[in-house]
């Protein structure tokens, strides 16, 4: 038996702010409609755009703590900026209250914040999704918009994930070193 859309939806309501919430319920919407554009399960793609913000407002030096706990690797670049962990940290604690959810829902959970090389085509649409949500207003959003609607998946993917590694530069972030391993995979088009 799949997790249900409700059972998840009260759980996120009850463990993060309304602002994060809406975000989570956004990012369903659209995970749901990529998904169907690409021949994906629908609702899989919801649940999964769903919960994975599950652990974003978990303090930093917690999800470090989790992190450790749960034998994750844990590199200089979280420990500088430690929100980076939550979606590792949520795919690894997750199954203990949704123990019925998929591996790629799993995967896609774990792999929104940055990524993974040769993800699977859910985690590509969950990551497009949380930078697409109609709440975001972030400079090049319609035309990252245009592109998840018209552009193949790993295209779409390319693309989104070049405009996020461009604003972490823009803003002199830490890059983590998975970052850099995904830009390299779907540069040389390995992940396409």
């Amino acid at each position: 038996m799949a997790t249900s859309y409700e059972a998840a939806q009260a759980a996120i309501i009850e463990r993060l702010s309304p602002e994060a919430a809406r975000h989570c319920e956004r990012v369903a919407t659209v995970s749901a409609r990529l998904a169907q554009r690409h021949g994906l399960d629908a609702e899989e793609a919801r649940v999964a755009g769903l919960l994975h913000d599950w652990d974003r407002e978990t303090p930093g030096a917690e999800l470090l703590r989790r992190a450790e706990r749960l034998g994750l690797p844990v590199t200089d670049t979280d420990r500088a900026v430690p929100y980076l962990l939550h979606g590792p940290v949520a795919a690894a604690e997750i199954r203990e209250v949704f123990p019925e959810l998929s591996d790629t829902a799993v995967e896609a959970i774990g792999a929104h914040t940055f990524g993974a090389p040769h993800m699977g085509a859910l985690a590509m649409v969950v990551y497009i999704a949380d930078v697409i949500e109609p709440g975001r207003t972030h400079d090049g959003v319609g035309l990252l918009r245009e592109r998840a609607e018209s552009a193949g998946l790993a295209e779409a993917f390319a693309d989104t994930y070049a405009a996020s590694v461009r604003h972490i530069v823009k803003r002199r972030k830490p890059i983590h070193p998975t970052t850099v391993d995904v830009w390299n995979t779907y540069v040389a088009g390995e992940g396409r």
